[in-house]
């Protein structure tokens, strides 16, 4: 792998450091308006644990993804192993195709959880509610929710062209067109691509190039319309691209000797009818990968959303129809074998719509709402074994899902009253049904318990969550919470697998807040505790060479945080943020042939998986003005997160020790605000750790994926029209 553009950044940045700064910036806290709780107010009024990132702040800092900006957000965490996706928030997360975090565009659900890690552009905000948020967003909200608000036409013409380069052969380019057509009519248009030409995966197998490389291509049109005096109404259509050989398994903790005891072969007789050593790596951003690796990702999202400004309330509506495709392939084994060739195509198609009517008076702030939504797939993995295993054949599999269908209905109401000028008591309680049709059929093998047919399943799953809470301000600056609320993560049914569905889990948590602005509102102070009770908490079983959900018991979280955010003067200003986290699993019998040879193992006390016990967030950013006029801007952000857990055993080899990852971006403006640069270090000290892992049956050790090594770049901006 070549770092090419090494020499040219830093040419950049010394060109930069030898203007002669003249007087300081000044500079004042953001006010971010947020609608995370479906009503504005903002960050330090909302009373629950929010993040919101600006407009500025995504753009200054590059965070165009859930990748990046998991290092700006106490508490949340993404990882990635095989194909699958989590986020995490303070340990809750999801797993397979349920996921854990809502996330959302504009007010539009992502139904799958893969879909959702697509790369955003052109982002007014992004907010993190962290904590279960089953009353007002409902199923697998059961850890919090992320939504990404897309920047709204412009009154004025305004318009941007941004192209970059970076290292692995980067480029990138962006363009924004927005501005009125009518009186009454107003469009953006924005698009985005990235081409990496050199992959951050270096592939050690002859003949086989590396990983982590193609493209990536956004576009969004958004159509905001006043139809009348009370109703106004925003169109969006959006796609969403990825395709080329995004898709590593590396080998992390090697086994080959218990692969061979699983019936793989102890050498390799595909080119050498004598055997070929079995050739492994487990340097990061290195790996085996003998066979094809492709990847083929598609998401297209259509919404129309309406509002109707009435005398007494309001009434809004989004409909939204979103197609999600997902093919990948890629050799599972991580080693110069390739014996494990794995297969997997999915199409998800989803049609949801909400209705809301909310009003308010001097002491009431209420809201109802209704819930729809029908969401359909299909899915089918393939794996086929290269050469022969102990017995004297190559084995397949193939497992697919035909038809898969949940729909989904739920009403829901919400009130906050106000007591007196200082108290406010708050209520809400949702009700959701699930209908769902699964049908599964296996082949290959091991016989599929369903026979020469598909197995099909029909059942129905109903939750009521509820929340509570109580606010009080202590000042004008300050104020104070106590909150109860209850989520849950929809249940389902395995693949390839006829037993009966496994159940939804459930959330009880209880929080405590303070919020406070200090020194005329210049720094701003954020505190949480919590605590939360799991029921039927899901877990991945690994039994008779299958991976398969089912229910635990129950589980415990346990914890804090703190949030900081200080303008120090007109040119310094420092962020932090801290959690500390005390997990743990319930009584549970837990069985993984990989690792204890089929014996059931009592996972009682052991940390959950993606919980680090410790993580912290620290930026610092310097402002001035140089003697032309331009702005600049320097920052430095770290992150930090103690040993995180993969798998329920405890086991430090399913685990990532410590790490730190360190950013700096230097950000500059020209005196008339046309023209603006950034040059970046992501990675800064080239930190490698594991996000995500899994150690199977059958295979020559534990895999798993690395995170990106570091990357230098610049980026170069052009504005037209009024910022």
């Amino acid at each position: 792998m070549k770092n090419n553009l090494k020499s040219r950044p830093c040419a950049l940045f010394a060109a930069l450091s030898m203007l002669v700064p003249g007087a300081a910036v000044s500079a004042d806290l953001e006010e971010i308006i947020v609608t995370g709780l479906k009503r504005e107010s903002t960050v330090m009024e909302t009373p629950s644990a929010i993040t919101a990132l600006s407009a500025s702040d995504l753009s200054a800092k590059g965070l165009s993804d859930i990748r990046q900006i998991q290092y700006a957000v106490p508490s949340l965490h993404f990882g990635e192993s095989y194909n699958n996706r989590n986020i995490s928030i303070r340990g809750i997360g999801g797993f397979l195709e349920q996921p854990g975090v809502i996330t959302s565009i504009n007010g539009v659900t992502q139904a799958n959880d893969a879909s959702s890690q697509l790369g955003q552009l052109d982002l007014n905000r992004v907010e993190v509610l962290r904590g279960p948020q089953g009353t007002l967003y409902g199923r697998n909200a059961v850890g919090g929710a992320v939504n990404f608000i897309a920047a709204s036409p412009t009154d004025g013409m305004y318009g941007k062209v941004m192209v970059g380069l970076a290292d692995f052969d980067q480029t990138s380019a962006e363009i924004v067109l927005s501005g009125p057509v009518s009186d009454s009519v107003g469009v953006r248009l924005a698009a985005s691509h990235v081409d990496a030409g050199e992959g951050w995966i270096e592939n050690l197998m002859p003949g086989f190039d590396d990983l982590m490389k193609g493209e990536k291509t956004n576009v969004r049109l958004i159509v905001a319309a006043e139809l009348s005096d009370a109703v106004d109404a925003e169109l969006m259509l959006g796609r969403s691209e990825q395709s080329g050989r995004w898709t590593h398994w590396a080998m992390i903790k090697e086994d080959i000797a218990f692969g061979v005891a699983t019936f793989l072969p102890a050498v390799s007789v595909r080119d050498n009818p004598d055997g070929d050593p079995i050739l492994f790596t487990e340097e990061p951003h290195k790996v085996y990968m003998r066979g094809p690796t492709s990847t083929d990702r598609e998401l297209d999202i259509y919404s129309l959303t309406l509002n109707w400004d009435l005398e007494d309330f309001s009434v809004k509506s989004i409909t939204s129809k979103q197609d999600w495709s997902n093919a990948e392939q890629t050799p599972a084994d991580s080693t110069s074998s390739g014996i494990l060739m794995r297969s997997s195509e999915g199409t998800n198609e989803t049609f949801s719509q909400e209705i809301t009517l909310s009003g308010q008076t001097d002491k009431l702030n209420w809201i109802l709402g209704g819930f729809y939504m029908d969401d359909e797939r299909t899915d089918m993995l393939d794996i086929q074994f290269q050469e022969n295993i102990k017995f004297g054949f190559a084995p397949f599999f193939n497992n697919s899902r035909p038809r898969y269908e949940n729909e989904v209905t739920a009403v829901f109401a919400d009130a906050t009253y106000s007591m007196s000028e200082d108290i406010r008591l708050g209520l809400g309680v949702r009700d959701t049904t699930e209908k769902k049709v699964h049908s599964t059929f296996a082949a290959g093998f091991m016989p599929f318990c369903g026979g020469a047919e598909p197995f099909v399943q029909e059942w129905e799953d109903s939750s009521t969550t509820m929340r509570a809470s109580a606010e009080y301000d202590m000042s004008e600056n300050g104020m104070m919470y106590v909150s109860y609320s209850e989520g849950f993560k929809a249940g389902g049914a395995n693949n390839g697998d006829c037993n009966a569905p496994y159940s939804p889990e459930t959330l009880e948590a209880s929080e405590i807040g303070f919020k406070s602005t200090f020194s005329g509102g210049s720094t701003t102070l954020r505190a949480a505790a919590f605590q939360y009770d799991y029921s039927d908490f899901q877990i991945l079983q690994v039994k008779d060479f299958a991976a398969n959900y089912l229910n635990a018991d129950d589980a415990e979280i346990t914890g804090m945080e703190l949030e900081l955010t200080s303008v120090l003067n007109d040119s310094w200003m420092v962020n932090a943020g801290l959690t500390l986290l005390e997990t743990e699993y319930g009584e549970f019998l837990q069985e993984d042939l990989s690792v204890f040879d089929g014996v059931k193992v009592q996972i009682a006390g052991n940390p959950l998986n993606n919980a680090p016990q410790a993580s912290l967030i620290l930026g610092v950013t310097y402002d001035t003005i140089l003697s032309s006029g331009s702005k600049l801007s320097l920052s430095v952000d770290g992150a930090y997160r103690s040993r995180v857990y993969f798998r329920e055993f405890g086991n430090v080899d399913d685990s990532q020790e410590g790490y730190t990852i360190v950013n700096f971006n230097a950000n500059w403006v020209s005196a008339d605000e046309d023209y603006a640069a950034r040059f970046f270090v992501s990675n800064l000290t080239d930190k490698a750790h594991v996000t995500g892992m899994y150690a199977l049956q059958t295979t020559y050790g534990r895999q798993g994926t690395w995170n990106m090594p570091r990357q230098a770049g610049f980026e170069i901006t052009k504005f037209f029209g009024a910022r």
